[in-house]
């Protein structure tokens, strides 16, 4: 059976690009309508399977109608049981609405995850870790901060002014699906949550801090946050820091990007509480925080 045929049961191939759902998901594409919309793009087979799976359900989904490829038709098939509205589009209507320049077949508009509103996430969590993005600008970087803060049991993510728009496409494809399992806030150093002022060990990475990051108790309540490469941490993340820590470097390297430095980190914090639970000294920490179906 081709695409075409397939697609027949969620109605005619759109064609049009003045379609209100294709001028919606084209709007998308710019950050002032995702937040006035609370929704993103998510594109895919892979990721749009993804946030299914953590009950992140797309309000519509837009299929290339003249791709032959069953994938496709399955992950359309289990959206619309689940709620999604399926538009079949045209090869060239849907590459309008992608990021990507030679998309897979499919974009979702996906509603912004409710994962817990901002003043409760990781409110009654043992131990919580919260990551603290300060000016990350590269795409590729804040995404891979997200998938390392998910791997590594980080209880939520916080993004300062200046940092990239955590939906944005590029990253919400660096993320991997860490968007639909991780709460993602703003956060205003002015007026920062009671529950991350509270923390004691806010520890910022710098790389002529005197304590290596190994030294630090990770299995305490701890923020970790990270600054940009350009421009380091900003005034504001300095003054809420209570310690900073560095990273050794062999090799005569005088630096790691990001994103790298924050996954060593973080990974360091879940090497530590891993190795604290096996001593049978705490409770056991969530890896990660389903979204709400």
């Amino acid at each position: 059976m081709r695409a075409a045929e397939a697609m027949g049961d969620f109605g005619p191939t759109v064609t049009s690009s003045q379609n209100r759902w294709v001028k919606l998901a084209r709007s998308l594409q710019r950050r002032k309508a995702r937040y006035t919309e609370r929704a993103f793009l998510v594109e895919g087979v892979r990721l749009l399977t993804d946030a299914l799976d953590a009950g992140a359900v797309p309000s519509v989904l837009f299929i290339d109608a003249e791709k032959e490829h069953s994938a496709l038709t399955e992950l359309a098939t289990a959206a619309h049981a689940r709620g999604a509205r399926v538009i079949p589009v045209t090869s060239a209507l849907l590459r309008s609405i992608a990021d990507t320049e030679t998309p897979q077949g499919v974009v979702g508009i996906v509603p912004f995850p409710e994962l817990g509103e901002r003043g409760d996430i990781g409110a009654g969590a043992t131990a919580p870790l919260f990551l603290i993005a300060d000016g990350i600008r590269d795409p590729g970087n804040l995404g891979t901060l997200l998938r390392a803060a998910l791997g590594a049991g980080a209880h939520g993510v916080y993004v300062t002014a200046g940092t990239t728009d955590p939906f944005a496409p590029k990253v919400v494809r660096a993320g991997m699906g860490a968007h639909f399992r991780l709460p993602i806030a703003y956060l205003d150093w002015r007026a920062p949550a009671p529950h991350i002022a509270g923390i004691a060990t806010r520890i910022a990475a710098t790389g002529d801090a005197e304590t290596v990051y190994d030294a630090i108790d990770w299995t305490a309540p701890a923020c970790v946050i990270i600054g940009s490469e350009a421009e380091g941490l900003s005034p504001a993340a300095r003054e809420f820091a209570t310690g900073t820590a560095r990273i050794p470097l062999a090799g005569g390297l005088e630096s790691l990007n990001a994103a790298m430095a924050g996954t060593v980190i973080l990974f360091e914090a879940a090497r530590q509480r891993r190795a604290r639970e096996l001593r049978g000294e705490g409770e056991t920490i969530s890896v990660h925080t389903r979204h709400k179906a």
